[in-house]
């Protein structure tokens, strides 16, 4: 019988039988479908067939040694694509502790929303596994209104925390930890440095060696397993729900040396011995065992002088630098730019994201 709507003989069957009216419908969507590729040659298959994917999330982490210019960059990032900025500095989270952290000024927090700045206090525990946990919740809220988030820091620990999540290591017996404590309070800091060098070099290149509590948690897991820490490393990332794009801010070391030494002139002329003088009787906590502030407590203590303090400050910051370029060397994945290099950095941005 004709068919009205083609006026094609299909031979064999009827319309009035049963069993060939569902593979007659089939065929007159079949039709119907073709007409609609014919009107619209520039309609893809995928169109009609589904929706394409939600976008994706970028966290732009903007990273580099102390003192390389971070904050500037970060803050003309985060003003291009209207988007906020997420610190990673733990330094830089502790209220009390402003002038010796470089902490960014009021006219550059005005720029940019900040998160993350001076949101403790120094008497507040506050470990990189409860940054990881904060930071991460903060960035499921940031993204549901921006596609792009800068996180800006040069803490090697905790932007792994965020991007790739932490390692996992053994449990350490609570002696082990009492003893090294001991330990360190009866012969110092540079115990701790001496044992992390003997019993693993590979970290000892990349830690702070400044910071005694990441040096005790070392030493603590080196001596209930045995093997170095570096060994417990993670292999493996999290898979995230955002792709992180790692720019370096990369400065000639020599000059980044220099860049150095004026910030501890410059931290002197702002008044960080007034600072120090009013966090001197909390020095015992962990926020404060760092550089900036403990060379300071020991011009206090009458056992250098302050020139000889600032000095120290300068070496210690250009030897925690090293440190931290050693770390970047190792992931392997970080794109350098001098800070000059702004276009450049911001296209590379671009194209990650478009691809």
């Amino acid at each position: 019988m004709e068919d009205p709507n083609e006026g094609v003989m299909i031979q064999g069957f009827s319309p009035e039988n049963e069993l060939f009216r569902p593979l007659l419908g089939i065929c007159f969507q079949f039709k119907d479908l073709c007409a609609i590729q014919k009107s619209c040659p520039n309609l893809e298959k995928k169109e009609i067939n589904k929706a394409d994917p939600a976008p994706k999330n970028y966290l732009v982490v903007v990273g580099g040694a102390t003192a390389s210019g971070k904050t500037g960059f970060a803050i003309r990032l985060a003003k291009h694509f209207q988007t906020e900025i997420v610190s990673c500095d733990s330094r830089q989270f502790y209220r009390e502790m402003s002038i010796g952290t470089a902490r960014p000024s009021q006219h550059e927090l005005e720029q940019v929303t900040h998160h993350f700045i001076g949101h403790l206090s120094i008497r507040t525990p506050y470990s990189v596994g409860d940054y990881e946990k904060d930071a991460l919740q903060l960035l499921d809220r940031l993204f549901q209104k921006h596609r792009l988030v800068v996180l800006c820091g040069g803490s090697g620990l905790n932007i792994k925390a965020v991007c790739e999540g932490l390692d996992e290591f053994p449990e350490v017996p609570e002696k082990i930890s009492t003893i090294l404590q001991q330990e360190y309070e009866k012969k110092g800091l540079s115990f701790l440095q001496e044992e992390l060098a003997k019993s693993d070099p590979v970290y000892f290149q990349e830690v702070d060696l400044q910071n005694p509590r990441r040096l005790l948690r070392a030493l603590s897991v080196i001596r209930a397993s045995g093997q170095a820490f570096s060994l417990f490393r993670r292999k493996d990332t999290v898979k995230r729900a955002f792709q992180p794009i790692y720019l370096q801010l990369d400065w000639p070391r020599e000059e980044l040396y220099q860049r150095i030494n004026q910030r501890g002139d410059l931290m002197l002329d702002q008044g960080l011995v007034e600072e120090a003088r009013t966090l001197y009787s909390f020095g015992n906590l962990q926020a404060l065992q760092t550089v900036g502030y403990q060379e300071i407590f020991d011009h206090f203590r009458g056992k250098i002088s302050l020139d000889e303090a600032v000095g120290l400050i300068k070496r210690n910051s250009r030897r925690y630098a090293k440190r931290q370029l050693t770390w970047f060397r190792r992931d392997g994945f970080w794109h350098r730019f001098h800070p000059e290099e702004y276009d450049q950095a911001l296209s590379f941005i671009q194209d990650q994201v478009e691809s």
